[in-house]
C-alpha cells in the first residue's frame, strides 16, 4: 500500500478542479480505500444565525447505519462529534478518554465499524466539519495512528477548506455593502455586549443617533432584533 504521505501529495492534484461536492467526497472516500479504510464520512456544519445550523453529511458507510444513527439520536451521544468540538487532533474510535457510550459503539460495531479514526476542522465563519475513517478488520496499531495524525490532520483541513468552498454560500443573506461604516461600528460594539448607551460614549454619538443606525441595521441585515443582526454581521464580516 503507498504511504500516507506520498498519496497526500496528489490530493490537491486529484481534488484541486472539482466544483461538486458529492464528486469531491468520491475521492477523498477513494483516497480511504487507498490507505486500508472501507468507510468513510464528512460532515459539514455551517451556522445560518445564533440558533440554526445547515447540515450536510456525507457516506460510505455500510447500508442501514445512517437510518440507525438518526432514529437512535446518535448524533448527541456520538463521542468522536463531541470530541471533535472540543480539539482538533486524531481521535481514534473507543479511545478511553472519550466520553462513554457503550451502546453506540456496540450498535456500530454490528454495522462492521468496528476501528477508525476521526478529525475535525473549523472555518473562519464557524463552519465545522468532521472526517471519519473506518473498517471492519484490523486493529490500528501504533505506527499506523502515528502516521495517521499527521497525515489526517492534512487531509481533514483540505477536505474541510474545498468543501466550505463549495457548500457555503458565497454570498450573505443582505446586502453586506450596503451597511455604513458608522453602522458595522454599531454592530461590532452590540456584538461585544454593549448597550446603546455604551456605544454612544464609545463613538462620541447620542444614543438616539445609536438607535438610529441600529433600526436601519435592522432593515439592511433582514433581522428582528439587534443581537441577530450583530451576528450576522460577525458570520460575514
Amino acid at each position: 500500500m503507498p504511504t500516507l504521505m506520498h498519496l497526500l501529495e496528489t490530493i490537491r492534484d486529484d481534488c484541486g478542479e472539482v466544483n461538486d461536492a458529492n464528486t469531491l467526497f468520491a475521492r477523498v472516500n477513494a483516497f480511504a480505500q487507498r490507505i486500508g479504510f472501507e468507510y468513510c464520512s464528512y460532515g459539514f456544519r455551517h451556522p445560518r444565525s445564533a440558533t440554526q445550523s445547515e447540515v450536510r453529511v456525507f457516506d460510505s458507510y455500510p447500508a442501514g447505519w445512517m437510518a440507525r444513527y438518526g432514529e437512535r439520536g446518535y448524533l448527541s451521544v456520538d463521542p468522536t462529534v463531541y470530541a471533535g468540538t472540543q480539539c482538533q487532533y486524531l481521535i481514534k474510535w473507543r479511545d478511553p478518554t472519550l466520553l462513554p457510550a457503550d451502546a453506540f459503539w456496540r450498535d456500530a460495531h454490528d454495522f462492521g465499524l468496528k476501528h477508525g479514526v476521526a478529525r475535525s476542522s473549523w472555518g473562519p465563519h464557524g463552519e465545522f466539519g468532521l472526517l471519519s475513517f473506518g473498517r471492519s478488520h484490523d486493529a490500528l496499531n501504533d505506527v499506523e495512528l502515528k502516521s495517521l495524525r499527521v497525515g489526517v490532520g492534512v487531509l481533514a483541513n483540505y477536505t474541510h477548506e474545498s468543501m466550505s468552498r463549495l457548500l457555503r454560500p458565497l454570498h450573505p443573506p443582505f446586502d453586506f455593502d450596503s451597511l455604513s461604516a458608522r453602522e458595522r461600528e454599531v454592530l461590532l460594539w452590540t456584538a461585544e455586549g454593549k448597550t446603546a448607551d455604551e456605544i454612544g460614549d464609545i463613538l462620541g454619538i447620542s444614543t438616539r443617533t445609536v438607535n438610529f443606525h441600529i433600526r436601519n441595521c435592522l432593515d439592511k441585515t433582514g433581522c428582528r432584533n439587534k443581537v441577530q443582526s450583530a451576528i450576522r454581521l460577525v458570520m460575514w464580516g
